[in-house]
Parts: structure tokens; sequence; C-alpha cells
């Protein structure tokens, strides 16, 4: 009677394949603007951009990397988990959840400090802020900021918007 609502063999490849694709993106997301972030420092690019969005997405990922490996052992092992098992996940989405909020803040202290160090400074006029998605713009010179600012005005009113 326990196991007679267990899913149908599509429904379960389907679940690990759409927690499968969602873990890839979260932590292809974090990688790919965590290096553009660090390549455009280094390199001495005019215009760095640094995505805090992107740095939720590394708790996110293993949030649901954890989801993932969690429902493949029990499924394959046709098991609830122990009390050991399960005292050990929690601490996991603890500790995932934490990261996913801390860990953003410090990555922005860090990119701030670094950015400052090589001579760059925020472009206010360029940074862009939804909920907790925010896209920071820092610029060598402030004359890279005034035509950044001009560009995207003049973008805009072009657009309608």
């Amino acid at each position: 009677m326990e196991h007679e609502h267990r899913g149908s063999i599509v429904t379960k490849v389907s679940s690990f394949l759409f927690f499968v694709i969602l873990t890839i993106a979260s932590f292809w997301w974090f990688f790919v603007s965590s290096y553009g972030t660090l390549q455009s420092v280094f390199y001495g690019d005019d215009v760095v951009h640094f995505s805090k969005g992107a740095m939720y997405s590394l708790g996110a990922g293993i949030i649901l990397l954890l989801l993932t490996l969690l429902g493949v052992y029990q499924n394959t092992k046709k098991v609830d988990l122990s009390k050991t098992q399960t005292k050990w996940a929690a601490r996991g989405f603890i500790l995932a959840t934490v990261s996913m909020f801390v860990f953003p803040i410090a990555a922005h202290v860090s990119v701030d400090r670094l950015t400052a160090i090589n001579g760059y400074l925020e472009c206010k006029e360029m940074n862009y802020q939804w909920l907790l998605y925010e896209k920071i713009v820092y610029v060598n010179s402030q004359s890279v900021c005034e035509k950044l600012a001009k560009n995207r005005e003049i973008t805009k009113s072009s657009s309608g918007r």
C-alpha cells in the first residue's frame, strides 16, 4: 500500500532530466559569469560586468544537485533515507541555502575591492537591479561610463521604452 503511488518510468526519467538540466544551467550561469568578470578585470578591459544574480545560482545549483542525488538514491535503493542520512541531507540543504545568500555578498565585496585595486570605478548610471538580481558595471574611466550611458539613452529612445 505504501508504494502504490510510485511514478511511471516516464515521470521518473523526465523529472531526473528536468533537475539535471536545471542543475547544469545554474552552475553554467555561475561559472560563465564569474569567468567573464575575472577575465575582464585581469585583461584590463574598459568595461567589467558583474552579475550578482549569477552568484545566487551557485547555491541554487548545489541545492538542485542535492535534490537530484537524493532522488536518484531513493529511486535506486527503493528505501527512505535513514535518520543519519536525513540529518546530513538537512545540513547540506541548510549550508547550501546559507551560501546562496552569503556568497553573492562576499563575491560583490571581493569584486568591488579587486576592481578598485585595478583602477576601475563603478558606473552607477549603467547598474541594474530587480529584486535580488543586480548587475553592476565597472569602468576604467569616467568617459567610458558617460559613453555607455549615452548609448543606453539612445537605445532606449529608439526602441520606444
